[in-house]
């Protein structure tokens, strides 16, 4: 098994060396983890399961923080003909549950508009039904609360 060094490890995986002495003095990673001349030293294999190593095409270099924008190409996906049939057929489907939708929130409506007016008419019915006369008015003896008893007179 390759032992690397932290320094190595860190340019290998593009991850600072904090985050390898992290990493080995995790009480998981004590199987993978030697000490060598004082070295710390960590197995290959377990490394690149824990992070992925960068290939030498990769760019190395860390970001400082400041980066000025760069004039990138936009990259089109290139669509296989059966996708853009399978897309054309979601989107068809699509359109018909909101047609399909569109035709119940219709329904409803117009059931709602007879509810509506079926209300309004017994409502006036109801008005003149419950129309108060002359004999039945309220007195103002009738609107005065009545006093609560309590249990101790005062």
């Amino acid at each position: 098994m390759p032992y690397l060094t932290i320094k190595q490890a860190a340019e290998a995986t593009q991850k600072s060396e904090k985050t390898i002495r992290r990493l080995c003095n995790n009480h998981k990673s004590k199987d993978y983890v030697t000490t060598e001349d004082g070295k710390i030293m960590i197995d290959a294999s377990y490394l690149q399961r824990t992070y992925p190593m960068s290939t030498p095409g990769q760019i190395t270099k860390k970001s400082t923080g400041h980066s000025l924008p760069m004039p990138t190409q936009e990259v089109q996906p290139v669509v296989q003909p059966q996708q853009t049939d399978s897309l054309q057929h979601e989107i068809d489907l699509l359109k018909l549950q909101l047609r399909h939708k569109d035709e119940i929130l219709g329904i409803k409506d117009r059931q709602i508009e007879t509810l509506e007016r079926s209300l309004l008419l017994l409502g006036e019915g109801l008005k003149r039904e419950t129309a108060p006369t002359a004999a039945e008015s309220v007195t103002a003896a009738d609107l005065e609360p009545t006093k609560k008893k309590r249990w101790w007179q005062f």
